[in-house]
């Protein structure tokens, strides 16, 4: 059986969808579990509609607590042997469910799949496709591209950092509980990306897109984002620990401090100089000041030269120098390019 979790958070514009997805799957051994996180809208009666009319439909209500509380908690409460994570207000093609349940993928760790970003793009391939096989050998690969996305194949659209678009075998996560982290509000799929995959032996990706995601502008990866600073700070540690625990820090040294340096400058975009940020412009230097003073950020910036994009590469140039007028330019026009 199949294990979907789904954290619900006043989404009643696109609860249907999702969940009439679902239901329109071809393969149908599978379990809903939906967790109501406090939500205000008809979302909750919408669960319970859904839940009414179909078995395999649970709905657990809880106080909102974020969607790491509400995906830890349907991860203790479901049943199947794959979990797969969908949000509510996205949707799934027909055919992911059945691929997932092939009998020949019973004995793989993490079987990955694409995204989309509308119903009009999810095609169907024109020639056969080819799924690529990676046993524990080949692990790392994927592990790095965790840190440094890119593709596994030319026309892919694989996200390594998303829960979504894939399948994780329960009885790995729960042999060693892993779990997202409820204390990071940015960047937590990422960490429990890396802690299943640090454990997982073999992987398949096939590169079909079954997942349709939806992108809005109130979304945490858009808009003046208070408290990066803190969060980030805490998941570079949290991962570093973690990479270091399982060996494999001085294998991925090199993508981990890349991964560092885009932390570094999505806090200086979205935080500290975001068009939006109210904090006087002491304020915003006595900030800098604070991350420059962060060890892995100092360690890092040994790679500013070896690993990124040029843009990027100029803005932590600059701010290192404590050239914070340029630094906050570029932040600037940044900010702009990527929320046009």
């Amino acid at each position: 059986m199949i294990s979907i979790i789904i954290p619900v958070y006043n989404t009643e514009k696109y609860l249907h969808r999702c969940l009439d997805s679902i239901l329109d799957s071809t393969c149908g051994d599978f379990e809903v579990i939906l967790i109501n996180d406090g939500s205000t809208d008809r979302s909750p009666g919408i669960c319970e509609e859904y839940s009414a009319k179909d078995s395999r439909i649970k709905v657990i209500h809880q106080k909102n607590q974020g969607v790491s509380a509400a995906r830890n908690r349907g991860i203790s409460e479901c049943s199947g042997e794959w979990i797969i994570f969908v949000d509510s207000d996205d949707h799934i093609s027909p055919g992911f469910l059945s691929m997932v349940a092939q009998e020949k993928y019973k004995n793989t760790d993490l079987l990955l799949f694409d995204f989309v970003k509308s119903t009009e793009d999810r095609k169907s391939p024109e020639q056969p496709v080819k799924s690529l096989v990676f046993g524990a050998h080949r692990m790392p690969e994927l592990l790095r591209r965790i840190l440094v996305p890119r593709r596994l194949s030319r026309m892919g659209n694989a996200d390594f950092r998303s829960p979504c678009a894939r399948a994780y075998k329960k009885s790995i996560i729960d042999q060693y509980s892993i779990r997202f982290s409820p204390d990071i509000a940015i960047g937590e799929d990422l960490l429990f990306n890396m802690e299943y995959q640090l454990r997982a032996r073999s992987c398949v990706y096939t590169p079909i897109p079954v997942y349709v995601y939806d992108i809005h502008t109130g979304s945490a990866t858009h808009g003046f984002c208070p408290g990066l600073i803190k969060n980030h700070a805490r998941l570079q540690a949290e991962l570093k620990k973690l990479l270091t625990k399982c060996h494999m820090f001085s294998a991925l040294e090199t993508e981990f401090y890349s991964y560092s340096l885009e932390n570094m400058t999505y806090v200086l975009i979205h935080e500290i100089f975001n068009p939006d940020n109210p904090a006087p412009y002491h304020t915003k230097r006595r900030q800098c000041a604070s991350m420059r003073k962060n060890s892995i950020y100092r360690k890092a910036m040994a790679y500013n030269t070896k690993t990124g994009i040029l843009p990027r590469k100029i803005l932590v140039f600059f701010f290192w120098l404590r050239c914070y007028p340029a630094t906050a330019l570029i932040s600037h026009i940044s900010y702009l390019y990527l929320t046009a």
